[in-house]
């Protein structure tokens, strides 16, 4: 009899034997990370890592040395000659269709790059296998690089994105599966009832103020959403507290009490005459349809609709919240466009034009119906993320209380009965799966911040992806970590860059201060660089008057006609100019920039 591992790893085989036709290979290679008895799996773009002395690679592991081995394949289109460099600190062995390329006990980001010979790659699949060991001291990282023209006085270049590829196993099926719960966790607030330890930047994410909400929410919308919040967004983060027959009642006495909550001192502000044409040719310039369904149009899954707003917001109170969305509600996921007033009024104006106009019902509640509304938010748990003076009375238990078998009931529970008192978030059974493969850990990774995990995490859940890669003037979120110097990225991020980089362009890049800085670090380590620059060296004054003499008119590229220096123009107009010179050493990585140089095309085929 064989035993069940085996029995379970032939059946596995042969279902990608018999369905091996319809699986498609993963993008991206497969990763293993071991640090002591702790092992973590997962999917990466590249080969490529920064982790700073005294970190964790992964949420999952401790601290301390690691070993991280990547497998995978790299896809070829045509035959060709290659050769293969690795950049960074540690020990690296390379392995290329089953020859060992590189085997280096240890390598030093200050010496120069070890390069392997030229090998020939095959049309199709190619395999690969780099094993990694951190140093003893300092930080670890690893940059590995190809070059498919290793003839040509070209530098090494990350590979393709695309051309990296694994096959999905059992491992990193688990893996995945932990890593959601443990994204559902922080998402879903949890950590705001079940308060226990941790040191991640999300677990002070919290809901909207309650402070003055009654002037910018209109009552009967407030009870409608209170009611059952995914009622009205599929998507809403926000369970529902109220159950049994008097819920209805409740959501209408909390609503009645939070309308309560005003600004006795505001003045009514002079409201703006819009222009209903230039806030639609706006709404499209910021791809507002990228993330939302706008009023009357075709609605797309997985998009927020926008039907609700005249329900919503009092007037003025839309444009307030596009110009400063993140004022009563940091961690927001709504982008900051730095809009003025007048064109936060014109959007406002011209979303609130085609939306259904159903005036809200105000009616003038009894002040039982207030104290009663005032006691329930103190009681059902509303203010374990919302944020108000009142006396908070919910209380939950602790996450050290809550044992992996006690992730079946309350909150995580099949169904929701109506005499429960648990929030109730409508989880789907693989959601709960998720969270309850999250709760069989140590639960250790709520103290382990990684910046490279929370910038891909990030990435997705803002949507990124609808703007970058898509858009003209936003180049694919791959390639930002590698170009950009992180301390620059921060400040575009958190919109205290005091110019556009492309002011020509009529997309804009939105800000989300919250998630600067760890956006902008995350971003740089994933591609195996520092999050706080090297200090470069002192520029020759000799190359300096020779690239001022290649950068002119006379003897030179003519590059002055497309790009401005400091405060002087381009020479020539052009729809599409570049970017003003004096800005591109406080921005670009420097090995980028000289890519770049040599050969735009080969580094962005649309420029």
């Amino acid at each position: 009899r064989l035993p069940m591992r085996k029995l379970i790893v032939i059946f596995l085989t042969i279902t990608v034997v018999v369905f091996g036709q319809a699986i498609e290979p993963v993008a991206g290679l497969q990763v293993t990370f071991k640090s002591g008895e702790s092992t973590d799996t997962e999917t990466t773009p590249n080969v490529a890592l920064y982790v700073p002395a005294g970190e964790s690679a992964t949420p999952f592991l401790p601290s301390g040395r690691f070993t991280a081995v990547w497998e995978g394949i790299v896809n070829i289109d045509l035959r060709g000659d290659y050769s293969f460099q690795v950049i960074g600190r540690g020990s690296v062995k390379l392995v290329l269709n089953n020859e060992t390329l590189l085997d280096l006990p240890g390598i030093s980001a200050l010496a120069k790059p070890p390069t392997t010979k030229i090998v020939r790659l095959n049309k199709g699949a190619n395999s690969i296998k780099v094993t990694y060991i951190s140093p003893n001291k300092g930080d670890a990282q690893l940059r590995l690089l190809w070059s498919e023209l290793p003839d040509k006085p070209l530098p090494h270049e990350p590979i393709r994105t695309g051309q990296l590829r694994q096959n999905a196993n059992p491992a990193l099926a688990q893996a995945d599966l932990r890593r959601a719960g443990r994204e559902l966790f922080l998402e879903a607030r949890c950590i705001r009832c079940h308060q226990g330890e941790g040191s991640l930047p999300e677990l002070a994410m919290s809901g909207p103020s309650f402070g003055q909400i009654g002037d910018r929410r209109h009552v009967d919308w407030m009870a409608r959403w209170i009611l059952d919040p995914k009622a009205q967004r599929g998507s809403a983060r926000m369970p529902r507290v109220l159950h049994g027959a008097t819920a209805m009642a409740d959501s209408q006495a909390i609503a009645a009490y939070l309308g309560t909550l005003k600004d006795s001192k505001r003045a009514a502000g002079k409201l703006l005459e819009p222009d209903l044409e230039a806030g639609t040719e706006l709404i499209e310039k910021l791809n507002c349809a990228g993330c939302h369904n706008l009023p009357g149009a075709e609605a797309e899954k997985g998009k927020l609709n926008l039907d609700h707003i005249n329900q919503k917001f009092p007037q003025g109170e839309l444009a307030s919240f596009l110009r400063a969305p993140n004022a009563h509600y940091e961690w927001t996921r709504m982008p900051k466009f730095e809009l003025t007033a007048v064109e936060a009024n014109n959007i406002a104006q011209a979303l609130k034009d085609k939306a259904p106009v159903l005036k809200p019902v105000e009616q003038k509640p009894s002040a039982e119906m207030v104290a009663r509304g005032k006691e329930l938010v103190a009681t059902v748990g509303c203010l374990n993320c919302h944020s108000l003076k009142d006396e908070n009375k919910f209380k939950a238990p602790d996450l050290a209380a809550l044992t992996p078998d006690k992730w079946s009931a309350g909150c995580l529970a099949d169904k929701s009965g109506d005499d429960s008192q648990a929030p109730w978030y409508d989880f789907t059974a693989d959601e709960r799966t998720a969270l309850r493969a999250f709760a069989a850990t140590n639960r250790r990774s709520l103290n382990r911040h990684v910046p490279a995990e929370f910038a891909a995490r990030q990435v997705r859940l803002l949507n990124c992806n609808t703007c970058h890669g898509e858009l003209e003037g936003f180049p694919p979120v791959g390639l930002l970590g590698g170009k950009l110097k992180p301390e620059w990225s921060e400040q575009l991020l958190a919109g205290t860059l005091n110019y556009q980089p492309r002011p020509w362009l009529a997309h804009r890049m939105p800000a989300f201060p919250a998630r600067a800085i760890g956006l902008a670090h995350g971003l740089t380590m994933s591609h195996g660089l520092p999050p706080i620059s090297p200090k470069e060296k002192p520029v020759n004054p000799e190359s300096a008057k020779t690239g001022r003499k290649l950068m002119g008119v006379d003897g030179g590229f003519s590059c002055v006609a497309c790009h401005g220096v400091k405060n002087r123009d381009p020479l020539q107009v052009f729809e599409a100019q570049g970017v003003n010179f004096a800005r591109v050493g406080a921005r670009i990585q420097p090995d980028y920039y000289l890519r770049w140089m040599l050969d735009p095309l080969r580094v962005d085929p649309q420029t």
